[in-house]
């Protein structure tokens, strides 16, 4: 019976101690979406990026609407071509809402700098959507090449 209960003790501290750690080390819904962002400025970190999205994310800017998270990896590749990093300019919070302005850059010439805003929905520590706003007036033009 002794043993039972030291048995039972250990059990519920240990279980305690991996719950209150678990707790602990949860990203804030600010920090998932900056993490992501990051991961954009640093290709050995583009995984952990995309490990923050939902199968099912959608997402959308002025040319395009994807509703998974394999469309999205498609156009991040194609993207990743040319972009060259984020600059998080500013970033706010509320409830599961996190609007983020930044400038990305480009190597194209003509595009090298371009200020966004874009605002995330993060659920359970991942990302479920996000609505991209930017000037695509120039943009288009890539577009439309990286399609041909």
């Amino acid at each position: 019976m002794r043993k039972f209960k030291l048995l039972t003790i250990l059990g519920l501290t240990l279980i305690t101690g991996i719950l209150y750690a678990q707790n602990r080390n949860t990203m804030s819904n600010q920090e998932v979406v900056e993490t992501f962002l990051n991961g954009f400025n640093d290709p050995t970190k583009i995984q952990a990026s995309l490990d923050l999205l939902t199968d099912d994310y959608e997402f959308e800017n002025p040319m395009v609407h994807l509703t998974s998270k394999a469309e999205f990896i498609g156009l991040a590749v194609e993207m990743g071509k040319v972009l060259t990093g984020v600059e998080i300019q500013n970033i706010a919070s509320s409830g599961e809402w996190v609007a983020v302005s930044y400038i990305f850059k480009s190597e194209i010439p003509g595009l090298e700098s371009n200020f966004a805003t874009e605002w995330f929905k993060v659920e359970n520590g991942k990302i479920t959507e996000s609505r991209l706003i930017y000037d695509a007036s120039e943009w288009r033009k890539v577009y439309a090449q990286m399609e041909g």
